[in-house]
């Protein structure tokens, strides 16, 4: 088995231990956030090795978020329809995205949507952010890839550690959750950073 970036993980302490040596202040997120972010890091290991990613209400969710401009009546909007046709009217996949997006978002113009990417355009913006915010020694960055391109899951990835440095696995699973949550907000920000820079060039 090769040694990956993440074993390391079990030489700190804890977590402020951890973000204060590889720099990652404490930012937050919201659900809705978080949903965005897992969307494009499902296609982003889709494209880039993983299997299939899931077509529910939150990968819908998702899809949606990446098209407008950030607000959070927005986000709220969204998070409300979807959940609604996914809930009462029992939409799913690609229909609930059609109509989802079409009450979320008439008539769209150029303003307040990026573009209809292809997934594979949707991938190489992760990939481009992922290698800007991550160096590739970065144990977080190790948990990205074995998380989506790999598709184990937060306990496949702890007994993988435990069974290689012999620490309690339920030591390492909170080692994975301190890599997942600095990259749920880290690629959040840092792929709001992009978007917004790009959003001139559609307007």
């Amino acid at each position: 088995m090769r040694i990956t970036p993440v074993f390391s993980m079990v030489n700190f302490i804890d977590d402020a231990h951890f973000r204060r040596i590889w720099k990652h202040p404490k930012k937050t997120i919201n659900s809705r956030q978080k949903a965005w972010v897992h969307y494009m890091l499902q296609v982003w290991g889709k494209v880039n090795a993983g299997d299939d990613s899931p077509g529910g209400a939150i990968n819908v969710i998702g899809r949606l978020m990446i098209r407008t401009q950030w607000s959070d009546d927005k986000a709220s909007q969204i998070e409300s329809v979807v959940m609604r046709l996914y809930e009462e009217d029992g939409l799913r996949g690609d229909v609930l995205y059609q109509k989802a997006r079409e009450i979320v978002l008439p008539q769209s113009s150029f303003s307040n949507i990026i573009a209809l990417a292809k997934e594979s355009d949707d991938a190489a913006f992760v990939e481009r952010v992922m290698i800007k915010t991550f160096h590739r020694e970065s144990p977080v960055r190790d948990v990205a890839i074995k998380r989506y391109c790999s598709r184990n899951c937060t306990q496949d990835i702890a007994r993988l550690m435990s069974n290689i440095t012999g620490v309690d696995v339920q030591a390492c699973r909170r080692r994975v959750t301190w890599c997942e949550n600095v990259l749920d907000a880290e690629i959040f920000y840092a792929m709001r950073r992009e978007l917004e820079k790009e959003l001139p060039l559609v307007a």
